[in-house]
């Protein structure tokens, strides 16, 4: 345990040090203080070499959170003038919502402001809208997920100064994405957090949302969700190019790293959409999960339908002799461990020159699973 600067700001780190320099003080023994010492000032030089201090962090546009939902509360009752009004008040991303999200309609053409006007009153739709409004829309619940963003893309900014911040955008997409990233936007799907046991989430037709989807439809994974959905879409070009399983591993764990260092504050099972249950079932398996993933017809198969089953959302993986008790996407969490293995071992490794790092080899040779 270290006392870095992040460290010392923790609490519960924070007592644990103190109780031993209670102690210490209280036996007058002077060999133990010269070794609390050594423990704190050892500790003060281990920073987290990716660590981002984001109040000296300006992003290069302002963060000016799009709220599309509180744009077609307003939308005038002319189609005509609530085409224009649509269209100043959205931009890019309005055009987007109407033409690829909601699917209604070219976004210039006032039949389009008719439509979204009649989707925004739907007696279906009106109350998600409400639900939304209560749950996982309301001021603060949105001002909070806001701010955690605006801070892991802080923090990326800092790390990957050329590439562009997206502006946020919440919406009501009527149960189409749950997160809609594109180069310029993050679209937020806020129907998709309104809490496992919302009386109209558990409606939803079992055949299109299964039973392990709905259970992640809780409101505090709506910023690790986004953020995790983002960085996957922004980095699969040029790097997704996978030919064999431990490309894709090598892919999702420098992507969850990457998260891991944007969202420091978010508990791990979070960025990877399980539970608490599903992260310990993990770490207790781990070894075993290796031992069927790490066989060459296995780690180096080229058949994207083969491999895809160590990746792929589910109730569970569906790969080697993985059991049903286990979460889904354990070749992913086991690719963070790997990466997260070889940056410990090259912490001067920047996270621009890991996303450029595409040959699995040096990563999978780092990986100690009895860590």
């Amino acid at each position: 345990m270290c006392l870095s600067k992040t460290n010392a700001e923790d609490p519960a780190i924070f007592e644990f040090y103190m109780s031993i320099l209670t102690i210490v003080c209280s036996r007058n023994n002077l060999q133990a203080l010269l070794v609390f010492a050594l423990l704190v000032s050892l500790g003060s030089c281990t920073q987290d070499p990716w660590a981002v201090d984001t109040d000296h962090v300006e992003l290069s546009t302002p963060w000016k959170p799009l709220d599309l939902m509180a744009v077609l509360s307003t939308l005038p009752e002319d189609s005509t003038q609530a085409s224009e009004f649509y269209a100043q008040q959205t931009g890019q991303f309005g055009a987007i919502y109407v033409e690829d999200i909601l699917r209604i309609g070219p976004s210039e053409s006032p039949t389009t402001a008719f439509e979204l006007r009649n989707f925004a009153n739907h007696p279906e739709v009106q109350p998600i809208s409400q639900a939304i409004d209560s749950i996982s829309g309301t001021a603060a619940s949105k001002s909070a997920h806001s701010e955690t963003l605006q801070q892991a893309f802080k923090r990326f900014h800092a790390h990957f100064p050329d590439d562009s911040i997206p502006q946020l955008v919440w919406m009501n997409s009527g149960f189409n994405h749950a997160v809609f990233p594109t180069p310029q936007h993050l679209g937020i799907g806020l129907e998709w957090f309104l809490g496992a046991g919302h009386p109209l989430v558990q409606t939803l037709p079992t055949h299109m949302f299964p039973a392990y989807q709905r259970e992640r439809m809780e409101p505090n994974r709506i910023a690790a969700t986004a953020m995790r959905g983002w960085l996957l879409v922004h980095f699969s070009d040029p790097w997704y190019a996978p030919k064999t399983c431990a490309d894709e591993m090598l892919f999702w764990g420098k992507s969850l790293f990457i998260l891991e260092q944007l969202m420091p504050n978010t508990p791990p099972h979070l960025l990877m959409d399980w539970t608490a249950s599903d992260w310990n079932w993990a770490l207790e398996n781990e070894r075993q999960v290796w031992v069927e993933m790490q066989p060459q017809g296995e780690l180096f198969e080229t058949n994207r339908q083969k491999f895809g089953r160590w990746f792929n959302e589910g109730p569970f993986t569906r790969a080697a002799s993985i059991p049903q008790e286990s979460p889904d996407r354990l070749g992913a969490w086991i690719g963070w461990n790997a990466v997260s293995d070889y940056m410990n071992e090259h912490p001067e490794t920047s996270l621009s020159d890991l996303m450029q790092t595409t040959d699995p080899l040096p990563v999978l040779k780092a990986y100690r699973p009895d860590r």
